[in-house]
């Protein structure tokens, strides 16, 4: 919360997520969580698996467009903060974390 208050964290609810999926809108949406986990579940929503440790060795694979909408997200947002903060340190300007990860989805999930 603090890095929320502090302007450090720029959060999106999940129920803005999933209006922006349901209106068309194509943000770039990376899970941050490890490949078991993302196998055991996942949102399905179009969402690129994208380790947090590698997420600076795969920056190429970001829109190109340092404006581009990307949403990071992990379990409950501890790693998909840590994923935004790497990526806007590279230069990427509307990087958002998704409050409470994939644990606070309440909509259907892939698996």
């Amino acid at each position: 919360m603090q890095n929320k208050l502090k302007g450090r964290l720029k959060g999106i609810s999940t129920t803005e997520v999933k209006r922006k999926i349901d209106a068309g809108e194509k943000p770039f949406i990376i899970d941050a969580r490890g490949p078991d986990e993302f196998e055991a579940m996942r949102l399905g929503i179009g969402e690129h698996l994208m380790p947090l440790g590698a997420i600076r060795k795969r920056l190429g694979e970001l829109p190109a467009d340092m404006n581009a909408e990307i949403i990071c997200y992990c379990k409950i947002s501890l790693g998909g903060y840590e994923a935004a903060l790497a990526i806007e340190a590279n230069g990427w300007k509307n990087v958002e974390v998704m409050e409470g990860g994939i644990m606070a989805w309440p909509y259907p999930r892939e698996k």
